[in-house]
């Protein structure tokens, strides 16, 4: 495993780079990744496969389906209460303008007290503003500024009811205080600007040596060309997918710096590869324990190492870089501090992308990231669907999210479920624990599937380190409560 550092970028990928720059908006290009493949899926017609579930080493501690509303995004949970977001979006491809945008009792976060695992219920929402989706949120206890004590929901909100054009919606970070998660409160918002979709991932960090807390913010596209923004790029302020917002106030968040490939390299390290390629996609971003790295998932562009211990100037360190025969797509990553491993999850949907290029599904790496400016790969995993050999039957056996604690990597598998891996030896990870929820049908637009099969679609995984127990999202059937039982 081959994994090298690219500092510098050529001007012959300079070149290729502006060949393969995408243009002024046309219906289609208001989707991002995922959407354009769920609203594939969603013509189609699945059969085969498992539909009943599966399990070895986990157990059900309890479960909600959210009232059958579908569309469920990513968890967290913090403090006994669980947090579920919501997803969704506009078909803008051949002028069809269909949306599919929970509304009314079903959009929003869902926030369910979970103290009791066994009958975890929905308590409150936090309610995004209208048109819009609120795909990911964190929570946690702040450390510093006004509400020091307080407990915090940063929510990652974009465009969903209409073009990305359409300067009436919201797109951004919204902040809450949960302190009382029955009884929620808006407290700030920060607009991450027009004309992309918005917030799509976020992460936080406590930064102790700075007594400041802050969001680490991804708005996908930023730097895709349109020539109907005054800087030339989908963001009118010509600035970078990489946010870094300063929510030390909650009621008074700003941004304090931002980074992208064109704006701070002058051109992707790649012009992209594999079935959706892409070097300027700036999916998500991880920071550190302490705050001072953060790790950029950029699609076909790799892993990328920024150093924001001066969170204004954020400082390109290296890069991981994709062999010819592989399919990129950086969707995501979680970094274990103490023994300096990256561990990535690559967002490939497509079985088979064309001559030179490996077949299979997106699948877990392991990166030996010691040396921020000569990072390489050293092990990786992948379910046996993902391999794409023989019939998998219906569902995306593409990897999602990874959640590292102690040497086990907990991984949500889209129609996989939820995988564990034990990486005490990460040159030779192995599983130990799933768990396959029974397959469920979004019921949001009862008259028809909408865009989601009706096939097991686990979206997030989280595991609260003092309790043990493991919270999982699936698109359709809600939230799944979970223990290991090896």
């Amino acid at each position: 495993m081959r994994k090298v550092l690219i500092a510098t970028v050529s001007a012959a990928a300079a070149l290729a780079m502006a060949a393969a720059a995408l243009t002024a908006a046309t219906n289609g290009d208001e989707l991002l990744k995922d959407e354009r493949h769920f609203l594939e899926q969603s013509q189609k017609t699945f059969t085969g496969g498992s539909k009943t579930g599966s399990a070895r080493n986990m157990a059900v501690v309890g479960t909600n389906d959210l009232g059958g509303r579908g569309f469920n995004a990513d968890v967290w949970a913090h403090e006994g209460y669980a947090y579920v977001g919501q997803w969704g979006f506009s078909d803008w491809t051949n002028g069809s303008k269909a949306r599919f945008c929970p509304s009314g009792d079903k959009a929003g976060v869902a926030v369910l007290d979970a103290r009791d695992p066994a009958s975890p219920r929905v308590v409150s929402r936090l309610l995004n503003p209208a048109g819009t989706s609120a795909e990911d949120v964190v929570v946690f206890t702040a450390l510093f500024g006004p509400m020091a004590g307080r407990d915090i929901a940063a929510v990652g909100i974009q465009v969903c009811g209409g073009s990305r054009y359409d300067e009436s919606f919201k797109r951004g970070i919204q902040l809450f205080d949960v302190t009382n998660p029955a009884a929620p409160a808006e407290v700030g918002f920060l607009s991450s600007g027009c004309c992309t979709r918005g917030v799509h991932e976020l992460e936080f960090a406590h930064r102790t040596d700075l007594g400041k807390t802050f969001v680490y913010a991804s708005v996908p596209t930023s730097e895709y060309d349109d020539s109907a923004s005054p800087s030339g790029r989908r963001d009118q302020q010509g600035r970078g997918d990489f946010r870094l917002v300063d929510i030390t106030n909650p009621a008074a968040p700003v941004e304090t710096s931002n980074w992208g490939v064109l704006r701070n390299l002058g051109a992707a390290p790649t012009p992209g590869q594999g079935c959706d390629a892409d070097g300027v996609y700036g999916h998500s971003a991880m920071p550190s324990h302490d705050g001072k790295i953060a790790f950029l998932s950029y699609w076909d562009s790799g892993f990328i190492a920024l150093n924001v211990t001066n969170p204004a100037n954020p400082v390109f360190k290296g890069r991981t870089v994709y062999e010819p025969d592989e399919d990129g797509d950086a969707h995501s990553s979680m970094y274990d501090m103490e023994r300096k491993l990256l561990f990535t999850a690559d967002e490939d949907f497509c079985k088979t992308s064309g001559p030179g290029i490996e077949t299979g599904y997106g699948y877990l790496r392991i990166y030996d990231y010691s040396n921020l400016k000569a990072p390489h790969q050293i092990g990786e995993f992948r379910t046996q669907n993902s391999l794409g050999l023989g019939a998998q039957g219906s569902g995306d056996y593409t990897i999602h999210n990874a959640f590292v604690v102690g040497t086990d990597v907990y991984i949500s598998w889209y129609s996989d479920g939820i995988r564990v891996v034990d990486a005490s030896n990460p040159r030779a990870p192995r599983e130990v624990a799933h768990f396959v929820p029974p397959a469920g049908q979004n019921t949001v637009k009862p008259s028809q599937r909408g865009t989601l099969s009706n096939t097991t679609q686990v979206w997030g995984v989280y595991v609260d380190e003092v309790t043990g127990l493991v919270y999982a999202s699936d698109m359709n059937t809600g939230l799944w409560i979970l223990r290991r039982t090896d």
